[in-house]
C-alpha cells in the first residue's frame, strides 16, 4: 500500500499568457478548433506485472499513454498502467518500461550539462534524467514536452539532497506503476520557485551523470502539467469514476476527459467549484479543525489526523476502528462555496481480509503524511465527477485553479 501525494512548491507557478493580435479581414479570421476525442479510459486494477506477478496495487487509477520520439509518428510506444495522479503535475516514465527503441533526446541545465529530476513523494522519492517527447492521449497531442524517465541507467549517482531519508522508488515494482501522469492545477511541476534559484529536491545538473548539483530551470523546460500543452480541451481535466460497493470492487473502468467547457461532454453541468489558493489548497473543516485540503487521486486512501480512530496494527499507514466509523468533512473554497462531505472508515485489515481480490474500496483512510493537511485520495472519486482546473484559465466566469464536483 501506498500513498502517493507529491510535494508541490509552495509558490505559485508563473501565469503565461498568450496574446493574440488583432484585425485582419475575415479571411483571416482563425476558425475554431474542432473537437477531437478527448476520453481516454480509465481502469483501477492491482497494477502492472513484474516477473508475472502484480504488484498488488490498491486504489490506483490507471491509464495508457502514447510516447513518441519528438515530431515522430512511427517511433512510438503505448505503454499501460500509467497512474492518474491530480496531486502533482507531468508525466514520469519508469525507464524499464520505455522501448531501447523509442530515442527521447536528453535536456540541458542551464550549464549545458545533462539535466536530471527529483520527485518527492510522500512515501518516497524517484530519480533520473529529462527528456523531450510527443505524448497522444485519447485524440490530443502534446507536443515536445519535458518528461521525467525514472531509473536512468545513466544517471546513477543521487544526490543526498533528493533522497534524503526517503526510501527509493525508481522501479514499477516500488512504484507500483510504469509512471505517472500528473494533472493537478499547475502547469509546472516546480514553477518559477525552480526557474529564480536552485532548489534541493528537484532539477539537478549533471557533468557525465554525476556530480548532481541543484539547479536553476526556465519554465518551458520544466516537467509540467501535459494538458497545458494540447492544442484545445486544454484547460483542466475530469475525472469520472463510478460508485462501487462499501465492500469493494475486483476492478473499476472510468473515464479522464480533457477539457473543462470545451466540448459537448465536459460541461461543468450541475458542480460546484471552489477556487485554490496559490499552493492548490482550499479550506477543510474536520471535527473543529481547520486545515488545508487537497485533491489527490494518486493517493490510494483518505489520509488525515484522527486520534480517535486506531490505526492498524499491520497494512501500515491505514485505519482500523473496530466497525466502519461515520464522518463529515466541510470543504470551503477560497471564493466562500461551502460543502459537507460525507465518508466511512472501515477496518482495513478486515476489508484486505474479506475481499482478497478487491482492488478499490470508497472506505479506506489513514494518518497524514503531512501534519494539517486533509488528503482527499481515490476514494472520494467514486462516483463523482471531479474537475481539476488549471491555474489562470477561465470556465465559466471562474479563474482558476479551481476543482469542481
Amino acid at each position: 500500500m501506498r500513498s502517493l501525494t507529491y510535494l508541490l512548491c509552495l509558490l505559485s507557478s508563473a501565469l503565461l499568457l498568450a496574446c493574440g493580435g488583432g484585425g485582419g479581414s475575415d479571411n483571416n479570421t482563425p476558425k475554431p478548433p474542432q473537437p477531437v476525442q478527448n476520453v481516454q479510459a480509465i481502469v483501477v486494477d492491482s497494477g502492472p506485472t513484474v516477473s508475472g506477478q502484480s504488484v498488488n496495487a490498491v486504489n490506483s487509477p490507471y491509464v495508457s499513454v502514447t510516447i513518441c520520439a519528438p515530431g515522430s509518428t512511427s517511433q512510438c510506444q503505448t505503454i499501460d498502467h500509467i497512474l492518474v495522479d491530480t496531486g502533482s503535475s507531468g508525466l514520469r516514465i519508469i525507464a524499464s518500461a520505455l522501448s531501447p527503441s523509442i530515442a527521447l533526446p536528453g535536456l540541458s541545465a542551464p550549464s549545458g550539462n545533462p539535466l536530471a529530476e527529483c520527485a518527492r513523494f510522500a512515501d518516497g522519492y524517484s530519480w533520473g534524467s529529462v527528456r523531450q517527447a510527443d505524448l497522444r492521449m485519447a485524440g490530443e497531442v502534446a507536443s515536445s514536452i519535458s518528461v521525467h524517465v525514472i531509473g536512468d541507467s545513466a544517471f546513477t549517482s543521487v544526490p543526498n539532497g533528493c533522497s534524503g531519508s526517503l526510501v527509493a522508488e525508481n522501479t514499477v515494482a516500488a512504484f507500483h506503476a510504469n509512471g505517472l501522469i500528473g494533472l493537478s492545477t499547475f502547469i509546472e511541476d516546480c514553477g518559477s520557485n525552480c526557474a529564480n534559484q536552485a532548489v534541493e529536491g528537484w532539477y539537478y545538473s549533471c557533468p557525465g551523470g554525476t556530480n548532481c548539483t541543484a539547479t536553476t530551470l526556465p519554465l518551458a523546460r520544466q516537467v509540467g502539467n501535459p494538458v497545458a500543452s494540447f492544442p484545445q480541451d486544454n484547460n483542466g481535466t475530469i475525472i469520472q469514476l463510478p460508485s462501487i460497493a462499501d465492500s469493494g470492487a475486483s476492478g473499476v473502468s472510468g473515464s479522464l476527459i480533457f477539457g473543462i467547457g470545451t466540448q459537448s461532454n465536459n460541461g461543468l453541468g450541475s458542480a460546484k467549484t471552489y477556487t485554490l489558493n496559490a499552493s492548490g489548497n482550499l479550506s477543510v473543516l474536520y471535527q473543529g479543525q481547520v486545515m488545508q485540503g487537497f485533491f489527490d487521486s494518486g493517493s490510494n486512501g483518505l489520509f488525515f489526523a484522527d486520534s480517535t480512530i486506531p490505526a492498524c496494527s499491520n497494512n501500515s499507514g491505514f485505519y482500523c476502528p473496530l466497525s466502519t466509523v461515520s464522518r463529515n468533512v466541510t470543504n470551503t473554497g477560497l471564493n466562500g462555496l461551502s460543502s459537507i462531505v460525507s465518508f466511512n472508515v472501515a477496518n482495513a485489515n478486515s476489508l484486505f481480509q474479506a475481499n482478497p481480490n478487491n482492488t478499490a474500496f470508497n472506505n479506506l483512510a489513514g494518518g497524514p503524511a503531512f501534519a494539517s493537511y486533509f488528503d482527499w485520495g481515490l476514494p472520494f472519486f467514486f462516483g463523482r465527477s471531479v474537475y481539476t482546473a488549471l491555474e489562470g484559465v477561465s470556465v465559466a466566469g471562474t479563474v482558476g485553479p479551481f476543482v469542481a464536483y
